[in-house]
């Protein structure tokens, strides 16, 4: 008697769970928001899956990016690895973005944060550092590309 209402009551959680679960869909970039805690200055970054972006002394990749569709209510979750890097002299916030040659983790420069961040809830899994913060704003797939439009040389050329 036991083992059957706990085998319905189960199979009435994932019923349930299912019927209300947000359905995400894989993207391949993510907008993240970075803030300089000491000029209190904040930057939007494009990262894409694989290809990490410096910001300040972080290096940020980005391993995963899901977003709900738009008949949903809005969500975006990724995983990121952020990790400390030597510091990067810049004179601006784009500079610091597009920065190249850093060097990388290493027992110097360990991995700061692992893990995934949502986009409605910040504060539940951040990363900790005494100048930046990052979190997620939203996933996104790249623009699709548009050509220009073609004249046609010669009208003789179509009869």
């Amino acid at each position: 008697m036991m083992r059957s209402l706990f085998v319905a009551t189960a199979i009435a959680g994932l019923v349930f769970g299912t019927a209300h679960a947000a359905t995400f869909v894989q993207k391949d970039t993510a907008t993240l928001r970075a803030l300089d805690k000491i000029t209190g200055r904040s930057t939007d970054i494009d990262v894409k899956v694989g290809e990490p972006v410096v910001f300040g002394s972080l290096k940020v990749e980005l391993q995963v990016c899901y977003q709900t569709p738009p008949e949903e209510a809005p969500e975006s979750a990724a995983f990121l690895k952020i990790a400390s890097t030597q510091p990067v002299a810049v004179e601006t916030m784009e500079a610091a973005v597009d920065a190249e040659d850093v060097e990388t983790v290493s027992e110097e420069n360990p991995e700061l944060f692992s893990g995934w961040m949502y986009a409605s809830s910040p504060g539940l899994s951040a990363l900790e550092h005494p100048v930046y913060d990052i979190w997620v704003i939203r996933c996104a797939a790249p623009e699709p590309v548009k050509l220009a439009p073609t004249a046609p040389d010669d009208e003789a050329d179509f009869e």
